[in-house]
């Protein structure tokens, strides 16, 4: 299994440079050509990029989207409409690319066996797309570096103008097809978790639907929905010829691992590879940081009931909003008195997490709702929805490890690829297959099939593709794709509409005293009243300009060559 990436790398590095114990020679260095002797050393050089690119548990991404509320009202650049072309910064996956370069200038001559090197080279591959993907779907064209720029004191022979956004995805597409023939189907033993076959076809499927999108749409065909779709059709179809599917239990994806539906993941264990989880945690179990990923009323909202209706579907108390929503709705929210000690340090406690407050002084006070916060949980710093993330939080740790959280993250699952290619059906005119991936979705989450149609009424194409967008930001909330499909689908517009983000207050009623611990909330719901309140400091008003990134400055004073995005004030345009 591949989790201790950079320990491999410094391991490697030392027993490829010693000979001999007494050997007076650094042990610790390597002789660069010996890299293209020896598969294993090659391996650890790959091991490192893993290491940086391989994304990991999401840690705040709710805050900057609709999925999460804004931290004791903290004001948002994006979302306020502040953030300026220095506000993001993504020239740092140049470094990667580099990186990578100078493997894949070198993998080719290699001494060692074309079976490894082809498996090699096809890992590099398809690092360099994922990081070239990273920046092209958020500036647009970006300068294509296909090999590794020679040193120079002359840094005006290293400037490089950018390429069209289509040549961009042309070259991605073309290093993800190279890596995909040169790829095993799936890894065995400890190389589980590297980039496999479905892996990559995976990717590719992703990078297809987010510029066949309408931000981009299709780039003149670059990325049609044909392609899409039958990217993510080929995906789909490769993926379950090896096992992989949906998994039985939404809530378990992120405790079993390796599960069926795993297909890019990034592997953690105690205490080689842990990570931080103290900000997503209630301050009652946590410490060091607090206020990620809080779910906002419009995600709370957005989960089906039991029969597949919507929450607005019908008048509906918020007083009770627990009440028969579908599988992902208790596996993704937390809320007041949920009877879920998905913490050990709440099964230590013998409690539950109350969010209530004995008595409101302010709904809209400066940092959120004012009053006196119930004593049951004391909670210093509580949320300003009302609720807390529940997905992929390590069950095992408590105040004193939120330093050791060890859930592996999937990257790409399966239900990613089935949505992706359902997407595509819909808008390719193929009504049928897209109406049976959200059936599938829908059925793995609880829903109850009614007629049939597991309360999906839509039926042309518009009020499909409006389901496929509610249903992803139920099934992959938290999972850091929220940004990009709300870039993809250009839904600004429907954040502005909010105005702003929504929560809970959730008050004691007169008269009525605490809960015990363990109080039964279907049982105390009558003791409190919630009303909606607003989580920002100032209203949503993203431009569309943010669409597209602005160039950083500073990168653009270093390379004279770039220009500025037409949307920033340049005449770049990143629709060609």
């Amino acid at each position: 299994m591949i989790k201790m990436f950079l320990l491999s790398f410094a391991a490697l590095l030392w027993l490829g440079g010693c000979e001999k114990v007494l050997d007076k020679k650094n042990l610790t260095a390597v002789n660069p050509s010996d890299v293209w002797t020896s598969p294993a050393i090659a391996t650890a050089y790959l091991n490192n990029i893993y290491a940086t690119l391989m994304p990991g548990n999401t840690y705040g991404s709710g805050n900057g989207t609709d999925e999460g509320v804004a931290y004791q009202r903290q004001a948002n650049g994006w979302l306020g409409g502040t953030a300026t072309n220095d506000s993001y910064d993504g020239f740092g996956q140049y470094n990667n690319i580099r990186t990578i370069n100078i493997f894949l200038d070198n993998i080719g001559n290699a001494t060692f066996a074309e079976e490894d090197k082809a498996r090699l080279k096809g890992q590099a591959l398809f690092w360099r797309a994922w990081a070239y993907y990273s920046i092209v779907k958020n500036y647009g064209g970006m300068p294509l570096i296909l090999e590794a720029q020679k040193p120079t004191t002359d840094l005006t022979a290293l400037q490089v103008p950018r390429s069209k956004t289509s040549e961009c995805v042309t070259q991605i597409l073309k290093d993800l097809d190279d890596a995909i023939s040169g790829l095993p189907n799936a890894w065995t033993g400890e190389n589980v978790g590297r980039i496999d076959r479905g892996a990559a076809m995976a990717f590719k499927g992703r990078v297809l639907l987010f510029f066949a999108s309408p931000l981009f749409n299709g780039l003149g065909g670059v990325a049609s929905w044909q392609k899409a779709y039958d990217a993510n059709k080929e995906a789909m179809d490769f993926l379950v010829a090896q096992g992989k599917g949906l998994y039985s239990s939404y809530n378990k994806i992120w405790d079993d691992e390796l599960n069926k539906e795993v297909v890019m993941v990034r592997r953690y264990n105690y205490p080689q590879a842990t990570y931080f989880q103290g900000g997503l945690m209630p301050l009652n179990w946590s410490k060091d940081d607090v206020g990620y990923d809080r779910p906002s009323l419009e995600l709370v909202d957005a989960f089906p009931m039991k029969d597949g209706s919507s929450w607005a579907s019908q008048t509906r108390l918020y007083d009770t909003l627990f009440r028969n929503r579908d599988d992902r709705f208790y596996a993704n929210i937390y809320y007041n008195g949920s009877p879920n000690q998905y913490l050990a340090g709440m099964k230590a406690s013998n409690t539950y997490l109350w969010t209530y407050f004995n008595h409101i002084d302010d709904y809209k006070g400066a940092t959120g709702i004012t009053g006196q916060h119930n004593q049951v949980t004391t909670d210093p710093l509580w949320s300003n929805s009302s609720f807390y993330r529940i997905k992929a939080i390590d069950k095992t740790i408590a105040a004193g490890t939120v330093y050791n959280a060890a859930v592996d993250w999937p990257e790409i699952r399966y239900a990613e690829v089935l949505m992706n290619y359902g997407e595509a059906a819909n808008e390719t005119g193929k009504t049928s297959e897209a109406l049976n991936v959200l059936y599938q979705i829908r059925q793995r989450a609880g829903i109850l099939p009614g007629a049939g149609n597991y309360g999906i009424t839509a039926a042309s194409q518009a009020d499909i593709r409006s389901a496929y967008q509610n249903e992803r930001f139920v099934e992959f909330c938290f999972e850091n794709k929220r940004w990009d499909d709300l870039r993809r689908w250009k839904m600004f517009g429907y954040l502005r509409a909010l105005r702003q983000r929504h929560g809970l207050a959730i008050e004691l009623k007169s008269g009525e005293t605490d809960v015990q611990p363990l109080d039964n909330i279907n049982t105390v719901w009558t003791k409190f009243k919630s009303t909606v309140v607003e989580t920002e400091n100032s209203d949503i008003v993203i431009p569309d300009k943010f669409y597209f990134y602005g160039l950083p400055k500073a990168r653009m004073d270093r390379n004279t060559l770039l220009k500025q995005n037409n949307n920033w004030d340049g005449d770049f345009d990143p629709l060609q």
